[in-house]
């Protein structure tokens, strides 16, 4: 469950916009304790975050994450990469896309009996997680009706990201020295598709995230959001912004 929370963390807070500096950096609290820090950076050709979580005693244990997504525009390629170690354990997915087609040598569809199946059909029209947030959340055309939805295969699942109209909680977010006026608020909903453990698709289908948009300097940014984990209220702050 960790896992899938942590990656809707990656997807949401991912941006590739050239008006805005090329690094980000957030902070994410559980029980008002800083465990994780995710910072971006961001080229013409490629998407690159690291994750690094301090632990949170009881719940989460200490792991780094480094997700990638790399961009050939001039061959129509793009290559997906997602490495986590946590706890001696190591997870690596990755893919490419030739032509907009997942190239499915290295792919596993099928898992086995507790997991289901991934069929080729599910594939089509995916976008990998960080091309996904560009397009769902950084588009300046965002407004408060929240309408949009993407299929993803972040290269172990299948699923579907969709934004609902959210009622505003806070008409302000305060973090350190900055002081965000809130525009309006969405939320995600998560839909497990396929590739996903059976017995887990009802707690994969409660996930969501609560998320803030504010305006600065004239784009919308997402600069707050909530969400829960094992019945954790988990809060990520938008901290730095880094210039070129």
């Amino acid at each position: 469950m960790f896992k899938k929370i942590l990656l809707l963390l990656i997807v949401l807070f991912f941006q590739s916009s050239h008006l805005y500096s090329r690094e980000f950096n957030y902070k994410v609290y559980g029980l008002n304790l800083n465990f994780l820090n995710i910072k971006f950076n961001i080229s013409d050709n490629k998407f690159y975050s690291v994750i690094n979580s301090k632990g949170l005693v009881g719940y989460f244990i200490k792991s780094q994450s480094v997700v990638q997504t790399t961009l050939d525009k001039e061959n129509n390629n793009l290559s997906y990469y997602f490495n986590s170690l946590r706890k001696n354990e190591e997870k690596t997915y990755h893919y490419k896309k030739i032509n907009n087609i997942i190239d499915l040598d290295k792919i596993k569809l099928n898992k086995g009996e507790n997991y289901k199946k991934i069929n080729r059909d599910d594939l089509s029209n995916t976008l990998d997680p960080l091309t996904a947030i560009e397009i769902i959340l950084f588009d300046n055309s965002l407004n408060s009706k929240c309408e949009n939805k993407q299929k993803i295969f972040d290269g172990d699942d299948v699923y579907l990201v969709s934004l609902t109209k959210n009622k505003i909680n806070y008409p302000f977010i305060k973090y350190e020295n900055q002081n965000y006026k809130i525009s309006f608020s969405c939320r995600l909903n998560y839909k497990a598709i396929s590739g996903h453990k059976l017995n887990r698709e009802k707690k994969l289908n409660s996930l969501y995230l609560d998320i803030y948009f504010s305006k600065i300097s004239g784009d919308i940014i997402p600069v707050y959001f909530e969400t829960k984990a094992k019945l954790i209220p988990l809060k990520m702050y938008l901290s730095t912004i880094l210039t070129p």
